[in-house]
């Protein structure tokens, strides 16, 4: 593995300790009918910051909706970035940065927040982002930056620091989000297997009202059926009809499955004891919260595409 080396002076974790970096938690929503929804960032891998997003309504998803994006930040006793001893010249300007990269979708950008001067005033700025439906895909990484955003006039003792416009010069923190099969309430899962269906479902839990949804149930789209076409958003081909219907086809199958097992769908019903995330959480949560009439059949088929037909 090359190590990073850098021939001008960098952020490091000197300088991190004096400077007075503070932000609010990364808030997520997404807007519909004009109002925002607040979607929950639940932490899965402690150790990398990494989460994934959650719509407890069981709406929002990153194809159908865009994806918001607020945080704040502070910052003070910055002057320590500034000089013989910083990172930049005494009269240069630094930026502050959101960069975020998006390797599924292979789209990457970069989001300015605010400048930084050499000054004794604090800073407080405002992050408020959109990004656009079908936009972000997979594992999105937002990294915090400190940026040369305007080249200073070197002093005698300068000549060592950064004076190149963009020149990166630090990040801040990284925060990594996961969207599609392992973020959304409905985990679909993009699959390449010639000769096989357009789509199927596997239910692969053991205990429902312990296993995580997420990780027990997969919707799966076969990229390498004929009739993909219909279901690539990038297609102009694309029928967002024949995407509710098997949406709905397959939360039918689960829930016809669970319903199969009397000793669990006593408790589903009922709603008690259930593990958070878990596949029982979430079928009464469909039933109790979105109203889905499961009491037959015919009932559970009518509501549940009743439910995708309003779904704008």
């Amino acid at each position: 593995m090359a190590a990073n080396f850098s021939l001008f002076p960098v952020i490091n974790d000197e300088l991190l300790g004096k400077l007075r970096y503070q932000t609010s938690p990364y808030e997520l929503y997404y807007i519909r009918n004009d109002q925002e929804y607040i979607l929950r960032a639940e932490e899965i891998e402690s150790s990398v910051t990494v989460h994934k997003v959650i719509d407890d309504e069981g709406i929002w998803s990153p194809d159908d909706y865009s994806l918001c994006l607020r945080r704040r930040y502070s910052i003070r006793t910055y002057q320590c970035l500034f000089g013989e001893k910083g990172i930049a010249c005494k009269n240069a300007i630094l930026g502050l940065a959101l960069v975020w990269t998006s390797s599924d979708s292979k789209q990457r950008g970069v989001i300015p927040i605010g400048d930084i001067e050499n000054s004794s005033r604090d800073l407080e700025f405002l992050l408020n982002r959109e990004f656009a439906k079908a936009q972000l895909r997979g594992a999105v990484e937002f990294s915090t930056v400190i940026y040369l955003k305007s080249a200073g006039t070197p002093l005698w003792d300068e000549g060592h620091l950064a004076n190149d416009y963009g020149c990166l010069l630090g990040e801040l923190d990284k925060f990594i989000i996961k969207l599609d099969g392992d973020g959304s309430v409905f985990p679909m899962y993009e699959i390449n297997e010639p000769g096989q269906p357009l789509w199927y479902v596997k239910c692969e839990w053991d205990d429902p009202t312990y296993d995580q949804f997420s990780e027990s149930v997969s919707i799966n789209i076969n990229t390498a059926h004929k009739n993909y076409k219909y279901l690539d958003k990038t297609k102009r081909t694309y029928n967002d009809h024949l995407l509710k219907e098997i949406m709905s086809s397959a939360l039918i199958l689960i829930i016809t499955k669970l319903k199969e097992q009397n000793n669990y769908w006593d408790a589903t019903t009922i709603g008690e004891e259930l593990q958070r995330g878990s596949v029982s959480e979430a079928i009464y949560y469909f039933i109790n919260s979105l109203e889905w009439d499961v009491s037959s059949p015919e009932g559970m088929s009518l509501s549940i595409r009743k439910f995708f037909d309003q779904r704008t």
